[in-house]
């Protein structure tokens, strides 16, 4: 993760200089001017209001040409054992969920995220699709009668996601019709409200770093931190991402590292210091675990 930026003096407050002979004159000590100070480049996370910086800086993704086969061959030398994992592994590493489309902007994969949150895959995608048949745009117009017959042979993919605009302006009760419960359809608007307002925007994830990302994300109402992991993994695609809150992970780096595995332990600090060899691509070795996690019957301590 990178590392907080501090704030920084933009000037130093000085009293004009003085002759002697005028020193004499004035009785009274000239005020100083205020010391001005850039802003943090993060708000404290408590403030859903809170102002998103831009970090400026370019990020490398898992997207980028070279990088992934780039992380295998690194991670294949720092962790040897972790090497015997991938050489075994039939599937290609692939930093991208079955629910998200390449298309997806960072709004429409978060607020996919929500949809899913706490729902079987099949369960979470029925409701998508109601919510899309009745707030969406269907791409395909010569399709729409099969909107009214109640057809099946719609998919996800037929529609265009409504706008931050449209989500923030819905009906809470309206939204529960299609299968959202209250909470998922007010989390939904908690999304569409920073993405309307312009506190977040395309752009903005873009340029910011991890850390900043996290904290801009789970300042809102229903993004926790496994759901800001997801995110910086699946959709910005970042290379050094550990989700210490993943159960899964958690299961699989106690069988990687032989130390002991419970509902609370390891904590995340020791997480973090065991996966210090994967370093700057966590995000890889982390899909390696999900694979290595579903081979494994290890019992919580």
């Amino acid at each position: 993760m990178t590392s907080r930026r501090s704030a920084r003096l933009l000037a130093k407050a000085a009293s004009p200089a003085l002759t002697p002979k005028a020193s004499k004159v004035l009785k009274k000590p000239v005020p100083k001017k205020p010391v001005a100070r850039v802003a943090a480049a993060v708000s404290p996370v408590t403030s859903t209001n809170a102002p998103v910086i831009d970090d400026g800086v370019a990020h490398a993704t898992l997207a980028d040409p070279g990088t992934m086969e780039a992380a295998i061959l690194y991670l294949k030398n720092a962790d040897p054992k972790l090497g015997q994992i991938i050489d075994q592994t039939t599937d290609e590493c692939s930093m991208s969920l079955p629910r998200d489309d390449d298309s997806d902007t960072s709004f429409v994969s978060l607020c996919k995220s929500v949809i899913f949150q706490q729902l079987a895959g099949n369960a979470a995608r029925a409701i998508l699709l109601r919510f899309l048949k009745r707030y969406g745009t269907l791409i395909d117009n010569s399709k729409a009668s099969l909107i009214t017959d109640g057809s099946s042979a719609l998919l996800v993919t037929d529609f265009e996601f409504p706008t931050a605009q449209q989500v923030a302006a819905m009906d809470v009760d309206e939204m529960k019709a299609v299968g959202l419960g209250q909470r998922k359809a007010e989390y939904l608007q908690a999304v569409a409200r920073q993405f309307n307002s312009g506190a977040l925007s395309e752009k903005l994830l873009l340029g910011m770093s991890d850390e900043n990302v996290s904290r801009a994300l789970v300042s809102i109402r229903g993004i926790g931190q496994w759901t800001a992991d997801m995110f910086l993994m699946f959709h910005l695609k970042r290379p050094n991402v550990l989700p210490t809150l993943d159960l899964a992970v958690r299961k699989a780096m106690c069988h990687h590292f032989k130390v002991p595995f419970g509902k609370k332990t390891p904590p995340h600090e020791q997480m973090v210091e065991m996966a210090q060899a994967w370093e700057p691509y966590r995000s890889v070795a982390t899909w390696y675990m999900w694979r290595l996690a579903g081979t494994i019957t290890q019992k919580t301590a």
